[in-house]
């Protein structure tokens, strides 16, 4: 449920969401509205469902207090593999026609007032016996992204499948399988990082689909699970109205300027989490600019105990155990913050904050 935060002397409404899932339209299993029923009953303020190569218009709205979206997850079907998943938001037409050109796609997208993440862009080989391709971004001389999905749980999950021993296990005992978004990730996202904004969300890439192995069945990773772990949380500066034309556009907003943070909430809840950056009396929080007048200060608040790291242009600045951490400087540059706590037997990624623009 959306809830209040105060970030420096600002106060802010943060949206929980969860970004990139499939319908019974492509390879999901459960239909549009079941789905956002689901997310409603996990407490979820927004969805954003984008099937593989089809659209459907005229299914945003409410589901009790969710806010359904719809994009699309674009890609050639004809490649093999079938990589360069791109995903489309706030569009209005189906985009499928232009996926053997990513840069045509992230324009189309564009010219319509829509924006566009590459999904999981690195991804793992996997055992034999799962049909699953790495599925990696592979056109990185592309432009005019608006961001990456830095962690795609499903992709993450299925990596970690290396035996059908492994593949029982897991399925039973999920939380211990999970721990963070790729170092190859991360390290692009510094890379990229360097020229340009580059938002990130998480993802669950959540399909709800039920595997057999043996006499054994079940729906690995079902929808409602999904919904409680890999969330994205959306900072916006003015409360929902219950319009859809309002409440879309600030979701779409924060998203693609990446007014917020990621995480992994099986290990507890990030809901509370704050980032923001002071010079000169001037405050700037996640995904905005803040212009160096001397000395620089930033600190980060979290919801539980962990292991905080403070990063400038992809290298540790500071780390601190604790809730708090306060970092004196005096250079320009981009600046984020990963966060680790120990669950299940071991540290876990728990939340990933976007980036603070300092020049």
């Amino acid at each position: 449920m959306a809830y209040q935060v105060e970030i420096g002397e600002r106060k802010f409404t943060c949206l929980r969401g969860n970004l990139h899932m499939h319908t019974l339209l492509s390879d999901g299993t459960k239909a549009h509205r079941e789905i956002a029923r689901i997310a409603d009953e996990a407490g979820l303020d927004f969805i954003v469902i984008t099937d593989h190569n089809v659209y459907e218009p005229g299914l945003d709205g409410w589901v009790g207090n969710t806010m359904l979206l719809v994009g699309e997850e674009v890609h050639d079907s004809a490649r093999e593999p079938q990589s360069s998943h791109t995903l489309c938001f706030n569009i209005r037409h189906d985009m499928a026609e232009h996926a053997s050109d990513p840069q045509a796609l992230i324009d189309a997208v564009a010219a319509q007032g829509g924006f566009t993440f590459l999904a999981h862009p690195f991804e793992r080989d996997v055992a034999d016996f799962l049909p699953e391709p790495n599925i990696s971004w592979r056109d990185w001389h592309v432009e005019g992204y608006a961001g990456i999905e830095l962690w795609n749980y499903m992709s993450e999950f299925k990596s970690v499948l290396k035996s059908k021993a492994d593949a029982v296990l897991f399925a039973y005992a999920p939380a211990l399988a999970i721990s963070g978004p790729y170092p190859e990730t991360l390290h692009k996202w510094d890379e990229l990082l360097r020229t340009r904004r580059i938002s990130a969300f998480g993802g669950s890439d959540a399909h709800g689909t039920v595997y057999q192995l043996g006499p054994l069945s079940r729906a690995v990773q079902p929808y409602a699970y999904l919904f409680r772990c890999v969330n994205t949380h959306l900072l916006i500066e003015t409360s929902l109205t219950g319009t859809l034309e309002h409440d879309r556009a600030a979701v779409y907003k924060a998203l693609r300027e990446g007014h917020g943070f990621l995480g992994y909430e099986q290990p507890g809840s990030i809901a509370g989490f704050a980032f923001w950056a002071r010079s000169g009396g001037a405050e700037a929080t996640m995904g905005e600019t803040l212009t160096l007048q001397d000395t620089l200060e930033l600190r980060v608040q979290t919801p539980g105990h962990a292991r905080l790291r403070l990063l400038r242009d992809g290298q540790p600045v500071a780390e601190t155990k604790g809730t708090q951490l306060t970092f004196i400087g005096h250079r320009p540059g981009v600046y984020r913050v990963e966060v680790y706590r120990r669950y299940a037997g071991r540290q876990r990624g728990w939340i990933f904050g976007n980036p603070i623009y300092v020049r």
